[in-house]
């Protein structure tokens, strides 16, 4: 048996080390090895351009015009009525920056909302995949081998193993657990949660009916690409695909036959990734992430889908790999340089992305399967270590945009991921520069803002087209925020078996309104915190690789203080000193909300207790929740059963099999 490979025996209990539980190798097989050759590659060196990939869509040139003329006119629209406003009486100096920066948010903001409009047009009529994954199809007979690799860092094994568990009585359903095997590739450092994913791999073992395998790596190289990389060099020869996962994913047997089968239709394809519904939302935090993402996130991600084409992306979880495909282009190499630059590859899925498709691959997008599932952080200040772990990862990405021989949509990837968390930053800039702008103006401009203070504005003489300016900025700005939102729930309303499956109207529209008054408030926090990620990051100074917490139920006082106390404490002292100065305190006082109540709503996010109670009160009610698939009855058990209080009537309870007419 290799010297990377772990057994166990889990005779005693006694307490052990790392190595002595990776040394225990008396009574588990792994496969006979099969190498798979995966080079390092010369990313500086490429000779002409991208390789040629098959495109299953003719007109795709025209659809990238499209967005990008609908951009570029919804984009100068909000931009040219905030200069309206700005104008009046003259640029200043900080009033130019303000304009200068104002027009990369306002384009970001607005290819944001192209997308979700295009997806949600898309939806509304009858799409169809160009891969040909067809939901109604009957079953399709696979002919391929596809490796399902599970990678675990010290997580909870018992979570792991029931949605590993769930997946192969899945497949079993299909008829077609054979054509998969399961590997669970464990870069695990703590030996008492090696020991317990051995027990719990010995248990599944006996009683799965794909191939399951257990392997523990002695060095932790690369993290999870590198663990991706060992696997493919020993096995990969052996399967023409992989599935690649997270500790917290979750598939229907159903959803990796169908990739399976669109693999071997289509053998250009060097990748597909689905779009993982959130599941399991306890939290009042994890419930208004996985309400937000089932309303309204298909209308965005069908909208990408449908201008990226056979350029796409990747997410690292919840997607099928061509496996040769992969191992001949994305062999990660150590990068150059200090960091944040140089060293490991961080953020590896967006890379490889790009890699595959230099190399001649396809790689696409599966808007319309269902049965993707994973979990989100339970509160903001996981959420936040895990932002920030990936804005290092998306920062270290900007030297690579150059890079020789990438596709331009490639390259377009890689800057909407760097932009994702450069915006914090821009805006922070941006309203630094206004306030101090704000602050400084003569009086004439000043009255043309205290739009409550009409006397003094017809006092100055005020064009009223400027105020007129004013209101259109705020309800373009309103609309590029808001607006995918809006679509998505539209979407939901035009479709009666959905709108029952959230709750009815009136849930849909309450946990709309919720969400968005939650959004606002957190997103001057996130602002905060990608703004000091980003300069600690480029000052150097990088954090670890830390398993995340996945069940955590409450935050403290102490912890909350901890990590956002200075960002309450800001607010508290911007609020002070606008409060002299009222249109100042006026227009800010969104922001200044978020930011003074980043403590308690940290708390209130993360309490466990509170998001229950939300829950029974059916408050960010799912489909996924109301009548909850069998794959996650078989994976969460309990923990994922509707309360009874969903299908009372007239205050009797009754099944949650019963038809209940919509209350709404």
């Amino acid at each position: 048996m290799s010297e990377r490979s772990a057994s166990f025996d889990v005779r005693t209990s006694t307490s052990v080390s790392l190595d002595q539980a990776m040394g225990r190798r008396d009574s588990v097989e792994i496969p006979v090895e099969a190498p798979l050759a995966m080079p390092v590659q010369p990313l500086g060196f490429w000779q002409g351009g991208p390789r040629r990939a098959g495109a299953l869509i003719p007109d795709m040139k025209a659809r990238r015009w499209a967005l990008g003329l609908m951009t570029l006119a919804m984009g100068f629209a909000g931009w040219k009525a905030s200069y309206d406003t700005i104008a009046l009486g003259g640029v200043t100096r900080l009033e130019a920056v303000v304009l200068v920066l104002l027009a990369p948010l306002f384009l970001a903001l607005s290819l944001w909302f192209c997308t979700a409009f295009i997806g949600f047009l898309v939806l509304m009529g009858k799409p169809k995949d160009p891969l040909g994954i067809d939901g109604d199809a009957p079953m399709p007979k696979l002919h391929t081998r596809t490796a399902i690799l599970m990678p675990v860092y010290n997580e909870d094994a018992s979570a792991v193993f029931a949605r590993l568990r769930a997946m192969d009585a899945s497949l079993a359903e299909t008829g077609q657990a054979r054509s998969f095997d399961i590997f669970v590739i464990s870069d695990t450092r703590d030996a008492q949660v090696a020991l317990a994913e051995q027990a719990c791999f010995a248990r599944f073992r006996r009683e799965a009916n794909c191939n399951v395998y257990y392997r523990i790596r002695k060095e932790n190289t690369g993290r999870k690409a590198g663990n991706v990389a060992d696997w493919v060099s020993r096995w990969g020869s052996a399967y023409e695909h992989m599935l690649v996962l997270d500790a917290d994913s979750l598939m229907t047997g159903e959803a990796m036959v169908r990739l399976a089968d669109a693999m071997e239709r289509h053998p250009g394809a060097g990748l597909i990734q689905t779009m993982p519904m959130i599941i399991n939302g306890q939290t009042i935090f994890a419930r208004t992430l996985q309400f937000a993402t089932r309303l309204y996130g298909r209308v965005a991600w069908t909208g990408l889908a449908w201008w990226s084409g056979s350029e796409s992306s990747f997410w690292g979880h919840n997607a099928i790999v061509r496996t040769r495909a992969f191992a001949e282009t994305c062999g990660l190499p150590h990068l150059p340089g200090p960091k944040p630059f140089g060293g490991e590859v961080m953020s590896h899925d967006a890379l490889e992305s790009a890699l595959l498709r230099r190399g001649g691959w396809s790689v696409h997008l599966a808007p319309y399967l269902d049965g993707s599932y994973e979990e989100s952080p339970s509160n903001l200040l996981d959420f936040a270590t895990r932002d920030r772990r990936w804005c290092r990862g998306n920062v270290q990405h900007a030297p690579l945009v150059a890079l020789p021989g990438l596709h331009w949509m490639s390259r377009l990837h890689l800057v909407i991921g760097i932009l994702s968390y450069a915006l914090s930053p821009l805006w922070f800039v941006c309203l630094s520069a206004g306030l101090i702008s704000r602050a400084l103006m003569p009086e004439l401009k000043k009255a043309a803002f205290t739009m409550a203070d009409l006397k003094a504005a017809a006092h100055a003489l005020i064009d009223w087209r400027e105020i007129q300016a004013t209101a259109w900025a705020m309800i373009i700005t309103f609309v590029l925020l808001f607006g995918p939102k809006i679509l998505g729930t539209i979407l939901v309303l035009t479709r009666k078996g959905e709108v029952k499956g959230f709750g009815g109207k009136r849930r849909v529209a309450a946990g709309l309104v919720v969400e968005m008054l939650l959004s606002a408030l957190v997103a001057p926090m996130l602002m905060f915190t990608q703004t000091r990620a980003i300069v600690e990051i480029l000052a150097g100074k990088v954090g670890g690789w830390a398993a995340q917490r996945r069940d955590a139920d409450k935050v403290d006082f102490k912890e909350a203080s901890s990590a956002m106390g200075w960002i309450s404490v800001s607010g508290l002292a911007l609020g002070a000193l606008f409060w002299f100065t009222p249109d100042l305190f006026t227009s800010t006082a969104p922001i200044l909300a978020g930011l003074i109540l980043a403590v308690p709503l940290t708390m209130l996010g993360a309490n466990k207790v509170a998001g229950l109670k939300v829950k029974t009160n059916g408050l960010f009610m799912t489909p996924e929740e109301r009548r909850p698939p069998a794959i996650v009855r078989a994976a969460l058990g309990a923990a994922c059963e509707p309360p009874i209080r969903w299908f009372a009537r007239d205050g009797r309870p009754i099944g949650p099999t019963s038809e209940v007419r919509d209350a709404a």
